[in-house]
């Protein structure tokens, strides 16, 4: 018999659940992992029931409203990865448990603000300048979502300002019921048999030949039953017969035909495909394989560190690994860190399995998004591919979970919670699901190369590139002797212009358009020019939100901000003294794009960057105009630096180095020669050799001899002296705090509140902080960070670092009740970055 009472996971940000009363209807339904509709608050939230009671812990208990589910939406072992996930990366459960299914599946009500009464020129003094913006906002007298007003005001954390104008009777909060987005799909189709036939025909022989629509009807089902079609979608069959849907009911009525229901899935379409090869695994591949295939019989967790050069066939690796999973039986995730990058592992995946593989990403439709899901649910799908939150399909069976290009920041979540990391989840998972986990990269994080070392993960090696393919050379090209000894400027530039590529790239470049060979240019920043600078004072134009510098976009010809998307136009004379010695500094991938024109008037160029990949489909369409040879040269930022597998490639560019280099992050060696080892590896992955040139201003910079050298191991040894003399992972646990808000000097005083209370809590954990964070200001927020380190060999679990956090938090609510008002706080545990 089922408890009367049931925990509820919900999506706030309380660390805690909900005790909710089962109506006795609903009891028979009421599981653990199924979705549930509850009053809180004023709101109605969708929850999910995490356990049972007999009794409830407080006085007064709500009623849960409906059961969404007549089975659970999560597995057991899901149910266990969201608690481990929401404990560890000190979020809520029903965050956790939110994020794990695709979106459209919370039933909540939506907010939506209005004004109540304009506020006369006293109240107005009261009000913040985000309460100004909302105030300005609403003006028009419409009712807008929260999410609208955030765009509107250039500030995600809206939230406390229009509290506190609700409590002024400026503004009126007005609850929304919505309905669930994500549904299954219903069409309507014709179902045909003989007896249909028979029916055609003698209707046929009656029907006056005036009745042209249904004679032609007619035909069309003795046609199709003569091709041996029993059932077609309603809509094709009408489109094929050019007529109204009225004419299916005169026909089944007439019993010419049946009409049914059928639900249907919605599959994503990869625009890009794959011809199916034969490949025959050389001596490193097969171990690899072997050593997985052993795990995989065994049934028991083991987790690989599968470490090749770039064109080592890892690809294949995961290939077979998979498929001797799905020989077994079993089902298989791969992660690949962005969407860019499922465009060729999807093709090929799907060219060796066929309908049984599922893609899952965001720029899917939700409807596809939720079918994917569910038939993996169902077992329809025994692989699902996709980024960081594909890491939850819920398959059943889980035998393998592959992380490609487990290196990447991309894999961890850093704007909201959870912010967890896919790599870590995927191995927590696989001991909950007894399954082999595979982390692939040629360039692997140093934490994880650590852990092959000290035996925490199977090494795997595949030390060279398949097809005895070379690796390419690689070429330093000093741009500060480019710049003193004056190279001649691109065809069609102006003499007074700044010019990006130098002349040796430029001639490789000319060459390889000459013998009709791929060219792919790398510079990680888009946009046309880092800044606009004033040439008479140095003014430079800021963004008012955020106090950073506008990057220039040639074709809106508009500044914008890349953190909260504030547009201005260009300004013709400086806003400061006047001047018109208005200049475009800095380079991004339009600026590049505009001198490869100038440069290559006849070459085919293509930009890949967010600007313009943002449509669906776009970003398969434009790797195959390359791969079909339609275009010469692909320029973009670090998406044209990974995964990416064309035979044409023999030369790469990078046009900047440095961009990476120099950002105040402990990681920022370590990034960059990810990123220049992994793009360089797009070059020569075939019979044609590879030159790879990579422009800097430092060419003395560490790092760069490592690449050159292809030689990961060296720089690895480096880098790990520096960790270890600097007390950074992998000998350390990081979380890094966050508070920010609209006040810099409350946030200054909350932040000394903070970390005064983490010194208390703990000896060993040490405190850094708080101080002003690498972007101070984001949003018209001021960002404050507090870093806490605690050592891995004395705290291996992070229970001390998190007790510690606990500890501190609870202390600080305690001494600020309330809700959270104007100074917001997040934990990022593990963190990735430290901007």
């Amino acid at each position: 018999m089922t408890p009367r009472f049931a925990d509820i996971a919900l999506p706030v940000p309380p660390d805690r659940l909900f005790t909710y009363e089962i109506p006795p209807e609903l009891r028979p339904l009421a599981q653990r992992g199924v979705r549930v509709l509850v009053p809180f608050g004023a709101r109605t939230l969708t929850g999910f029931i995490v356990g049972f009671r007999e009794s409830p812990t407080v006085e007064h208990v709500k009623m849960i409203r409906d059961i969404l589910d007549d089975a659970p939406v999560f597995l057991p072992e899901l149910i266990s990865l969201t608690e481990w996930v929401a404990r560890y990366y000190m979020a809520s459960w029903g965050e956790v448990l939110k994020a794990a299914v695709p979106q459209g599946m919370a039933m909540e009500s939506r907010r939506t603000v209005r004004l109540a009464r304009p506020p006369d020129n006293e109240a107005l003094r009261s009000v913040t300048s985000v309460g100004r913006k909302i105030i300005k906002a609403l003006s028009s007298g419409k009712e807008m979502s929260l999410r609208t007003l955030a765009q509107q005001t250039a500030n995600r954390h809206i939230h406390a300002a229009i509290h506190k104008l609700s409590r002024q009777g400026i503004v009126e909060i007005v609850e929304r019921p919505l309905t669930l987005k994500a549904k299954p799909k219903i069409e309507q189709y014709v179902e045909l048999d003989e007896q249909n036939a028979e029916v055609a025909d003698g209707l046929l022989n009656t029907l006056p030949p005036r009745q042209r629509l249904m004679r032609r009807a007619l035909d069309e089902i003795r046609s199709r039953l003569g091709r041996g079609e029993r059932e077609i979608r309603a809509r094709d069959f009408l489109a094929s017969v050019n007529a109204p849907a009225s004419i299916l009911g005169k026909l089944e009525a007439l019993s010419a035909l049946r009409l049914a229901l059928r639900e249907v899935a919605r599959e994503f379409e990869n625009a890009y495909s794959y011809a199916l090869q034969t490949f025959t695994l050389n001596s490193h591949q097969q171990s690899a394989v072997d050593a997985i295939a052993g795990s995989l019989d065994e049934g028991s967790f083991t987790s690989f560190l599968l470490f090749g050069v770039t064109g080592s066939g890892k690809t294949q690796v995961y290939i077979e690994a998979v498929r001797h999973a799905v020989g077994r039986g079993k089902g298989a995730i791969i992660l690949v860190p962005e969407i860019s990058l499922t465009t060729q592992i999807v093709a090929r995946f799907r060219a060796e399995f066929g309908n049984e593989v599922g893609v899952f990403h965001s720029r899917m439709s939700v409807g596809e998004r939720y079918d994917t899901w569910r038939l993996a649910h169902t077992g329809r799908y025994r692989i699902v591919i996709g980024p960081r939150s594909a890491v939850f399909a819920p398959l059943p069976n889980l035998g393998a979970i592959i992380v490609d290009e487990e290196q990447e920041a991309a894999y961890k979540s850093f704007d909201s919670s959870p912010r967890y990391h896919a790599r870590d989840v995927a191995l927590m998972r696989g001991k909950l699901a007894s399954a082999v986990v595979v982390l692939g990269s040629a360039t692997p994080s140093l934490e994880t190369y650590h852990n092959a070392v000290i035996g925490r993960h199977r090494l795997l090696e595949l030390p060279e590139r398949v097809d005895r393919a070379q690796l390419p050379t690689v070429e330093i090209i000093d741009m500060r002797k480019e710049w003193r000894t004056g190279a001649p400027l691109s065809k069609g530039r102006k003499a007074e212009g700044e010019q990006f590529l130098s002349a040796r790239l430029r001639g490789e470049i000319e060459s390889r358009i000459a013998r009709g060979e791929g060219v792919i240019l790398l510079q990680n920043r888009r946009g046309f020019s880092h800044f606009v600078e004033c040439m008479d004072c140095g003014y430079v134009e800021l963004c008012e939100n955020c106090r950073v510098s506008l990057t220039y976009h040639a074709p809106q010809k508009h500044l914008r901000c890349h953190y909260c998307g504030f547009v201005k136009p260009v300004a013709s004379v400086c806003p400061q003294c006047g001047g018109v010695q208005l200049r475009f500094r800095g380079a991004g991938t339009q600026r590049i794009e505009e001198e490869l024109a100038a440069s290559f008037p006849s070459a085919r160029t293509l930009r890949m960057d967010l600007d313009t990949t943002s449509r669906k489909g776009s970003h398969a369409k434009m790797l195959k105009q390359f791969a079909d040879g339609t275009i010469d040269i692909l320029l973009g930022t670090q998406m044209v630096a990974k995964g990416l597998d064309f035979s044409r490639v023999t030369l790469v560019g990078v046009v900047s180095a440095d961009t990476q280099m120099l950002l105040p992050d402990f990681r920022a060696a370590e990034r960059t020669f990810q990123l220049l080892t992994q793009v360089a590896g797009r070059a020569g992955r075939s019979t044609l050799a590879g030159r790879v040139l990579v422009q800097t201003h430092r060419p003395d910079h560490p790092c760069l001899n490592f690449v050159v050298g292809h030689d990961y191991r060296k720089f690895f040894e480096m880098e790990i002296n520096e960790r270890r003399d600097a007390f950074y992972p992998p000998f350390s646990r990081l979380a890094l705090i966050e508070l920010k808000g609209e006040s810099e000097e409350r946030v200054i005083e909350r932040a000394e509140s903070v970390a005064g209370a983490l010194s208390k809590a703990s000896r060993s954990v040490q405190v850094l902080g708080p101080a002003p964070a690498a972007i101070a200001r984001v949003r018209n927020q001021y960002r404050y960070h507090i870093l806490l380190k605690t050592s891995r060999a004395g705290d291996p679990n992070g229970s001390e670092l998190h007790s510690a956090i606990q500890a501190a938090l609870t202390a600080y609510h305690g001494s600020h009740p309330g809700p959270p008002g104007d100074v917001r706080i997040s934990v990022d545990v593990d963190p990735q970055g430290m901007m």
